[in-house]
């Protein structure tokens, strides 16, 4: 259990910071012989505290965006997105990610390499609805890599400054996650004596993450976020096709 707790932790940091948690918490879920859904399932509902924390830190970015809209949206596509891991075997799912977190990595790349940028005002436009509620859907589903999506997303979108982009993902992140904990938890797929454990782990780290957000550079994060997806992608690639 105390591997759980420090793989938890540095999970914490890194949704804080760019997402993909996950990437250290299902391999340490799957080593104690947990059947696939059930990682997915426990590590989602462990992550909320972690994103609450790590949003409440930089919750003062969002005071004037659009609450109701992202709320819904938030909710809306990590119910469905949960509703869908509970029917289909999330085995099947597997081979998809890597191609999809490369595919969003490469998005954000050539979105900070555009001379348009990748801010702008903090407004939803009708465009947007759809690509984030895919998102939260996704997050819902299976969530790895999940604040590089968001991120691709409200980058193309040029949905608000760097942090406020930061502040959406983290906010439509704890929304996803939240609405996983009532799916998965009637579902009986969650792994409640070692999600208790990581999701403690969830929360330091994202508070820890949070702080740290704030004090790097907006271009050489976004670059991270990147180079992380990038890196991502080529672990599931080994993991799931050699």
């Amino acid at each position: 259990m105390f591997e759980l707790l420090g793989w938890s932790l540095l999970a914490g940091i890194v949704n804080a910071l760019a997402g993909g948690g996950l990437f250290f918490t299902l391999p340490a879920l799957l080593a104690l012989g947990i059947p696939s859904t059930s990682a997915v399932a426990t590590a989602s509902v462990a992550s909320w505290p972690g994103y609450a924390s790590a949003y409440w830190s930089i919750r003062q970015q969002l005071r004037n965006g659009p609450w109701l809209a992202l709320t819904l949206i938030g909710l809306l596509g990590g119910g469905l997105g949960a509703l869908a891991l509970v029917q289909f075997n999330a085995n099947h799912f597997n081979y998809l990610v890597p191609w999809l977190l490369l595919a969003v990595s490469l998005l954000y790349a050539r979105q900070l390499l555009s001379k348009a940028g990748f801010e702008g005002p903090l407004v939803l436009r009708r465009r947007g609805w759809p690509l984030l509620l895919g998102g939260s859907f996704y997050g819902g589903f299976f969530g790895g890599g999940l604040g590089v999506l968001l991120m691709a997303i409200t980058g193309q979108l040029r949905m608000g400054s760097n942090l406020q982009q930061h502040a959406m993902k983290l906010y439509l992140s704890m929304l996803a996650s939240g609405a996983t904990i009532l799916v998965y938890s009637l579902s009986g797929l969650v792994y409640w004596q070692g999600g208790v454990v990581l999701a403690l782990g969830y929360l330091v780290g994202g508070k820890v993450g949070a702080k740290v957000i704030t004090k790097i550079n907006p271009q050489l994060l976004a670059w991270l976020i990147v180079i992380f997806g990038v890196v991502l992608s080529g672990f599931y690639f080994a993991k799931f096709y050699w």
